[in-house]
């Protein structure tokens, strides 16, 4: 086991033992005050001229690379629980998830680029999981196979030799047919980015490729092509989801780039910026550019990255964007929760300031990948929870007579002391600045979820298929496979849930007399892990999240995955003595269940 790993399950350990107190009444809070916090958490003031439907976004592209690498997260007062019911319980209503066309190398064993690895399906899973939990998506398409930003924008793999007619083709394809799939999964996406970091280059055209900054040389015709595959993809579904260009620079440029996009008449609704503070600059020159922008030429804006270190210190080998005082440009924050918490506050309120002068153009911030902290470097390249694998770099030799911007080995978190968790995932003060700024009370402890305690006997009924959770054959004995059957109402389909006091529950099983309980074969983290009965140990891997995703339906995650994954109806299955297996949670109806109360 890694050294890193065994920390985090040692912290994961004690925390869990510290919040069982909490849950009783004991330690600093009292039961009432562990699950709600009237006052503000992170101690910054509100914010003025904030509409209903303002986005307090975060993007979490890595979450299912870092769960998959052992990274497990927790609320403020060390509770564990599903991070994305932390983040909705601090304020959050919004994610931005990227997508990058085919980040896997070109040769066997096809290794992932990293960064999370963030395909299509990643998004599908993620976006998904965040719909479950109430929020709405922002799909952030790179229009490339791995990292674009202003100073790279290499095409993917498959448009290397495209024309720019080709390209218009493959990125209004692309475009539409992944909001397609998207919206079939049952995502709920409000926005969609048109490129990432386009400063008048974008999937291998325009300025850093023929000299040709002002988008005139096909960077704005296909931004044109993206922008019509979301109105296409409105009028088949009957949405409105909001068209995003997305820049950086903007107080030197923004205004410019804003022109040029008037210029060549490209039709959008959300003009974005990338704007970090201690890169940057002040938030109220943020503020005023953004007002221009909006009041000029009638677009919304939005804030689509931002972030701030809460430290110098960093938490693997992997060094860091910012390691010491000499990367900071602007200084008007400490570098500690306190000042991380400050900044967010701030940017938040440099962009509703937009809405005194125009009501409602002021749409939204998001926080640049809160959750990324430091895993075992064993990880990095097999789950891509590093920023880069070793197999990027051959991405880039595609384009290039040397590797510059990517990597030839396996590299970590570049973010870990500017994530919105520590080291250890438990949430910090300032995640919840999304709440705070509107005077809103957060959940801070998973002991909010047991408030209405789910303890008690069930038969569980399939979503998918109608059948019922099953112990083959109604054994007893260990290893008794856990199966889905045709309702009979007898024991060997009964389940009894006993709260553990730690978000979590252990399952009895009715053939065993509820002296065994429902477990993942050999401790096991992959995905097709078997489920079967075996004696109580009071280990993690008998240990389960009930989490309810709709009214009366629940999720059934697996605590060896730290609720990463769950029960779900193996390929699909319809018919009777079909398998129950542990799987990546995706919120699709083969992992959804009934609760069935047994008398």
């Amino acid at each position: 086991m890694g050294r890193k790993i065994f920390q985090r399950l040692i912290a994961h350990v004690l925390a869990m033992a510290s919040a069982f107190s909490l849950c009783l009444g004991g330690g600093t809070f009292g039961t009432a005050d562990v699950v709600k916090a009237a006052s503000s958490v992170s101690g910054v003031s509100t914010v003025s001229n904030i509409p209903d439907d303002f986005a307090k976004g975060v993007d979490i592209s890595a979450v299912i690379a870092l769960e998959k690498s052992g990274a497990s997260f927790s609320y403020l007062d060390g509770t564990s629980g599903d991070i994305f019911d932390i983040l909705s319980g601090a304020g959050v209503n919004y994610v931005r998830i990227r997508v990058w066309n085919n980040p896997y190398d070109a040769q066997p064993p096809y290794k992932g680029y990293g960064a999370g690895n963030c395909d299509l399906y990643n998004a599908k899973v993620l976006g998904k999981r965040a719909t479950d939990a109430g929020m709405k998506v922002l799909i952030d398409f790179h229009y490339s196979d791995f990292w674009a930003d202003p100073a790279k924008q290499f095409a993917p793999k498959d448009w290397a030799d495209y024309s720019l007619a080709y390209k218009k083709d493959a990125v209004y394809n692309f475009t539409y047919q992944s909001l397609q799939a998207l919206l079939d999964y049952g995502v709920n996406v409000g926005m969609v980015q048109i490129g990432n970091e386009t400063n008048s280059t974008m999937a291998g055209v325009g300025g850093i490729y023929d000299g040709v900054w002002d988008f005139s040389s096909g960077v704005a015709e296909l931004m044109q092509q993206g922008c019509y595959a979301v109105d296409d993809i409105n009028r088949a579904y009957g949405k409105s989801v909001l068209k995003v260009l997305h820049f950086t620079d903007l107080l030197e440029n923004g205004k410019w780039y804003a022109e040029c996009m008037a210029k060549q008449g490209v039709n959008y609704d959300v003009f974005a910026t990338s704007f970090y503070p201690m890169w940057h600059g002040s938030t109220s020159q943020l503020a005023s550019t953004l007002t221009y922008i909006a009041q000029t030429y009638n677009k919304k804006v939005m804030v689509a990255e931002t972030a701030y270190p809460f430290t110098y210190d960093n938490a693997d080998s992997q060094g860091n964007n910012i390691g010491d005082a000499s990367g900071m440009v602007c200084s008007d924050y400490s570098v500690s929760v306190d000042g991380q918490a400050q900044a967010l506050r701030d940017v938040f309120a440099a962009v509703a300031k937009v809405n005194e002068s125009k009501w409602g153009y002021g749409v939204g911030v998001f926080y640049w990948e809160p959750e990324w902290i430091a895993v075992d470097s064993s990880t990095w390249g097999t789950h891509g929870s590093g920023w880069a694998s070793s197999s990027s770099g051959n991405y880039e030799m595609l384009y290039s007579s040397s590797v510059q911007f990517y990597s030839n080995y396996d590299g970590g978190s570049t973010w870990d002391n500017m994530t919105l968790f520590d080291n250890t995932g438990k949430a910090m003060k300032s995640l919840y600045v999304f709440n705070d700024i509107s005077g809103v009370s957060s959940t801070i402890s998973s002991c909010a979820q047991n408030s209405s305690s789910l303890d008690g006997t069930y038969y569980i009924k399939s979503y998918y298929s109608g059948l019922y959770l099953d112990v083959a054959d109604g054994s007893g004995d260990n290893n008794a496979n856990i199966q889905q059957y045709s309702y009979e109402g007898s024991a060997r389909q009964q389940f009894r849930l006993v709260s553990t006091g730690d978000g979590y529950y252990t399952i009895y099983t009715g053939a065993s007399g509820f002296q065994k309980v429902v477990d993942v074969a050999g401790k096991s983290t992959d995905d097709g892990a078997n489920i079967l009965q075996y004696a109580y140990k009071g280990t993690d891997n008998q240990k389960f999240q009930v989490t309810e995703v709709s009214a009366g339906v629940y999720a059934i995650k697996t605590g060896i995955t730290f609720g990463a994954s769950c029960l779900d109806v193996y390929e699909w299955s319809t018919v009777s003595g079909g398998n129950i297996a542990q799987w990546n949670y995706w919120g699709g109806d083969c992992q959804l269940w009934y609760l069935e109360k047994a008398d």
